[in-house]
């Protein structure tokens, strides 16, 4: 599995943040911590708070919260996460919200974050820790990115599926449908692609067809593209790895601009018409 990992490695030593004392002077809680994200994470919109206890005793982790100014709607978690001593790893998946964006900037730095625990050791008391997160955070600044670009573009465009018609074949005909909303200059559609199950490609030369897909031009509302979605991707390995079963990339470009990556807009009316063709093939790759 993929993962994007930043560590960050905190000694609680008097005088550092989120130091912890005994009444004899010692530190009874040393953590490590890191931020992962793996493939369902990213469907999620999560990521894994990853704890490692290098102390003298166990402790438990009875709460976590990643406090991201950049990011709305994140709040504190209740766990019970025991943390044996030796360095063992446990990962606690976190909501990390929504980013908070200004204006068009498409690369935004996210301000500096830090996570906050409450631990419990084995006396009974609960210790307030907080560990800080490096500044700038390349992933909390990857993030921020991917939100912010997104609703630049939603505010650019709309790029959704049309009608649907089922075929005897058990595949599905119907459009991609590219519509102007803010943006009144030239949007070029690069190009879409299929989900890990689902290939998506336009009628009538399918993976023959030139790029871009289609261009919308000024004084031009939408356009639309024929396709065609079949369940040819649907092979065991897919459906074992099925995290992403309806996330479809496309590419926009904005008068001549670079690529910019998005995805293809999915109601209740895509899930209800795609599941037959995944179930489909699913029945079909079994009997294989």
């Amino acid at each position: 599995m993929k993962r994007l990992a930043l560590v960050v490695v905190v000694a609680l030593l008097a005088g550092c943040s989120g130091t912890t004392k005994d009444k004899t002077g010692d530190n009874p809680v040393k953590l490590r911590v890191e931020l992962t994200q793996g493939r369902v994470d990213e469907v999620r919109h999560t990521v894994q708070i990853s704890m490692r206890n290098d102390g003298p005793a166990k402790v438990t982790v009875e709460r976590v919260e990643l406090r991201a100014p950049s990011f709305k709607g994140v709040g504190p978690v209740t766990v019970d996460a025991p943390l044996p001593v030796g360095g063992l790893r446990v990962d606690v998946p976190v909501s990390y919200g929504t980013g908070v964006c200004q204006g068009d900037e498409l690369k935004p730095r996210s301000a500096a974050a830090f996570v906050g625990f409450a631990v419990r050791t084995e006396d009974g008391r609960l210790h307030d820790l907080r560990l800080p997160l490096p500044d700038p955070d390349p992933m909390l600044d990857k993030l921020l990115a991917i939100d912010c670009q997104q609703a630049y573009l939603d505010r650019q465009v709309t790029l959704t599926f049309g009608p649907w018609t089922h075929l005897p074949s058990g595949w599905l005909n119907g459009t991609v449908i590219l519509k102007r909303a803010g943006f009144t200059g030239t949007v070029t559609l690069q190009e879409f692609v299929g989900s890990i199950l689902l290939e998506v490609l336009p009628l009538p030369a399918r993976e023959q067809t030139p790029k871009p897909y289609a261009v919308l031009q000024p004084g031009q509302n939408e356009i639309s593209i024929p396709i065609v979605v079949d369940g040819e991707r649907c092979t065991p390995h897919a459906l074992a790895e099925i995290k992403k079963p309806y996330v479809f990339p496309a590419w926009l470009s904005l008068d001549g601009g670079p690529p910019l990556y998005t995805e293809l807009k999915i109601t209740d009316a895509e899930r209800d018409a795609f599941k037959p063709v995944i179930d489909a093939c699913a029945a079909n790759r079994t009997e294989m």
